[in-house]
């Protein structure tokens, strides 16, 4: 945690209220569960004088794991807390620069980031192509051998700092609960489809719950991932790999990872032929060969089923892979035609998966069936 000194406090106070603001005195209020405060007082011209109360909060536990989490609280508080009558008013926000310097955040109704421009082509097109000949060139097998080492090489950079049991645990609980994730992208689902019902996902939930309690305390898997491995967000240029946006998880099960990419290798072919077949299971094979050769993770398989079936949710949602998604990638119309009994097939994987033991490549037509 960066250290706050006297001299940034009052040259923040002095930014915020002006130099005829001085502080008078800074004193450390006490720790609590969330955070560390302190009483800085300042004394304005004329004589008046006025505390305020400075709030850090702690990186451990509670979801305030990482930076951005802890953000989120603090800017929530300065949006929100005034609109609430009798509420403390919350004067400014800020952060703690690198340098230990405080700067404020302002007064903001909206937010946005700047990013480079990215360069390449889209991962889906390479998908598209293989579909549409039926058969793997060399090139495509380059690009998986880039995908395993990549996902191999970040998966190698574990995480064992302290809060490493809080963190896996939150991992676990957010791919059941988050409102990005298994719960939120079900809240999102219109109330009527063919080829799911609620029966049906009250049951992945309550079976995801059960997976929860059995891999929750597998801390020793903690690495860094890039939390959205799919690919509309994979490019390349030229044969260099380009990646978009990483997604909630500095720090997560690799799984995330491994199955993002497989469940969309089997999800295209299942909505292009209404089954897992070649070549989509053999860049699959090759997929998790390469990348099981290098990391040796025997783990990998045991906990795989909750990952993919978060994975099996979004692919079934009915506007990622969408009639019109499905037309604008290519696909047949009579593909497109058997949408509904194709992302069946993906319910019933969900629905499968989370009874067995651990993934197995040689069962995924047993999964896909009632």
């Amino acid at each position: 945690m960066p250290e706050i000194n006297e001299w940034n406090i009052r040259k923040y106070f002095s930014s915020l209220f002006g130099p005829d603001a001085i502080v008078a005195n800074i004193e450390e209020l006490g720790q609590g569960f969330h955070g560390t405060s302190y009483t800085v007082t300042v004394k304005y011209s004329g004589g008046r004088e006025k505390k305020y109360i400075l709030k850090t909060l702690h990186a451990k536990g509670f979801g305030h794991d990482y930076p951005a989490d802890r953000a989120n609280v603090i800017i929530r508080s300065l949006m929100d807390s005034n609109m609430l009558p009798n509420h403390i008013k919350v004067i400014d926000a800020g952060s703690i620069q690198e340098d230990n310097s405080l700067q404020s955040i302002g007064k903001p109704e909206e937010f946005f980031i700047i990013m480079d421009e990215a360069k390449g082509t889209p991962y889906w097109e390479d998908m598209d192509a293989i579909r549409d000949r039926n058969t793997l060139w060399e090139d495509d097998e380059y690009k998986i051998k880039v995908l395993a080492d990549y996902l191999a090489s970040i998966h190698s950079k574990k995480y064992t700092g302290e809060n490493s049991q809080e963190l896996y645990k939150r991992v676990v609980r957010d791919f059941i609960g988050h409102g990005e994730l298994t719960m939120g992208v079900i809240d999102t689902f219109p109330a009527k489809l063919e080829f799911v019902n609620e029966k049906d996902l009250v049951e992945i939930v309550q079976k995801m719950i059960e997976w929860w309690s059995k891999i929750k305390d597998l801390s020793h898997r903690l690495a860094e991932v890039h939390g959205d491995f799919y690919p509309g967000n994979i490019l390349f240029n030229d044969k260099e790999l380009v990646l978009l946006d990483r997604s909630r998880f500095r720090y997560g099960d690799p799984a995330d990872d491994v199955t993002c990419l497989a469940m969309n290798f089997i999800n295209y072919s299942v909505l292009a032929h209404g089954e897992f077949r070649n070549p989509f299971k053999i860049l699959l094979e090759s997929f998790l060969e390469k990348y099981l050769k290098s990391t040796k993770d025997n783990e990998m398989m045991k906990v795989a089923p909750l990952f993919f079936v978060f994975r099996s949710l979004v692919c079934i949602h009915p506007s990622f892979y969408s009639p019109e998604w499905m037309k604008s990638r290519g696909f047949k119309d009579e593909s497109i035609k058997n949408i509904n009994a194709n992302k069946k097939k993906i319910v019933n994987f969900a629905k499968n998966i989370l009874n067995e033991e651990k993934f197995k490549m040689d069962k995924i037509d047993s999964y896909l069936s009632e």
